[in-house]
């Protein structure tokens, strides 16, 4: 999955130094949260072969939940039984709330300018970072785009100098484990070098955490799970983006197959019904007789006309030959 995170270090994502702090930090990134409309960059960027991502569980692993019960409600309103984006008018009363009415800056009285710190820089990059300041622009927080080469990028993310980023994970071992340890306080990158980029740090999660991460797929764990999701949802230390989807066409005689981005080694698995697979072969090439004749018939009609002509020139050079025989035998070889 990937997402936009908050580096929890920072004195204006993060929660700083007093609850006052946490306050205004909180609603700042609950606000940018209904701001970035990943439903649109999906359609955009990957051709809508991606889900938005709800929590920090994917789908596919135990602990997540389908329906209304997994639906992020920080940012979605329920319509219906789905999940509707919330409005910018949303998004704008909690930045009022957080002191930066209509995006304003109250210490500068200017608009408030966040930085995304990023790699890239190519054709392909500016597109998607016009639509990240597009997004913030919804807010009238100028965004600035801090692009660096990946040695640069991943320096500052060890440090924990990194404002917000883009990152993503793709599991080494397929249990929710692997996705929550990413918000594990003490797996902060910049503290410890762990995996927690974002540097998040909530103790109650993290006793939560404790709990659930050896413990067998039992309704428990499942119910520690969802707690854990909701805290999240709520602290937003990630901005859940998307989960990508892959698509594959597979012969009916080809077995075991399922397209992901977890086995790399799944060759060993894989079946081969070749009596199926002969049947198919004999169905899809069976011989097409009917070309030949009319390739034949074509070769004649255009073959005619050349050897007709061919013919005519070498009656024609015969007749010349003969006379100029008997001319020559009439005069006796003089002229």
């Amino acid at each position: 999955m990937f997402y936009l995170g908050f580096n929890w270090l920072d004195p204006v994502v993060g929660p700083g130094n007093s609850a006052e702090d946490a306050r205004r930090a909180k609603l700042l990134r609950q606000a940018i949260a209904i701001a970035m409309d990943w439903e649109e960059f999906s359609q955009i960027f990957t051709n809508g072969r991606a889900v938005p991502a709800h929590g920090p569980v994917p789908p596919g692993l135990f602990g997540f939940e389908e329906g209304e019960a997994g639906y992020n409600t920080q940012v979605y309103n329920i319509v219906d039984g789905k999940p509707v984006r919330k409005p910018v008018e949303d998004a704008l009363a909690l930045l009022k709330q957080a002191g930066y009415e209509n995006g304003m800056d109250p210490k500068t009285k200017q608009p408030l300018t966040l930085a995304l710190d990023t790699t890239g820089g190519g054709p392909g990059d500016k597109a998607r970072f016009d639509w990240y300041r597009k997004q913030f622009a919804k807010l009238n927080i100028q965004l600035d785009i801090r692009a660096t080469d990946w040695n640069r990028f991943q320096e500052k993310i060890r440090k924990g100098n990194a404002q917000i980023f883009f990152l993503g994970w793709n599991a080494d071992y397929p249990d929710p484990e692997n996705f929550l340890f990413l918000l594990y306080g003490p797996n902060s990158r910049a503290k410890t070098a762990g995996e927690n980029a974002s540097n998040y740090s909530n103790a109650q999660y993290d006793a939560m955490f404790e709990r659930m991460k050896t413990m067998p797929n039992t309704e428990e764990r499942a119910q520690i799970i969802s707690q854990m999701t909701d805290l999240v949802q709520d602290d937003v230390p990630w901005l859940f983006a998307f989960v990508p989807q892959q698509y594959g066409l597979i012969h009916e005689w080809y077995g075991n197959v399922k397209p992901n981005d977890l086995a790399r080694n799944s060759i060993k698995y894989k079946t081969i019904d070749t009596a199926k697979r002969d049947e198919s072969r004999k169905e899809w090439n069976k011989p097409e007789w009917w070309p030949i004749p009319v390739l034949l018939i074509a070769l004649v009609f255009f073959v005619w006309p050349a050897w007709a002509a061919w013919k005519r020139r070498e009656q024609a050079m015969g007749i010349r030959e003969d006379l100029a025989a008997t001319l020559a035998s009439s005069t006796g070889g003089k002229r």
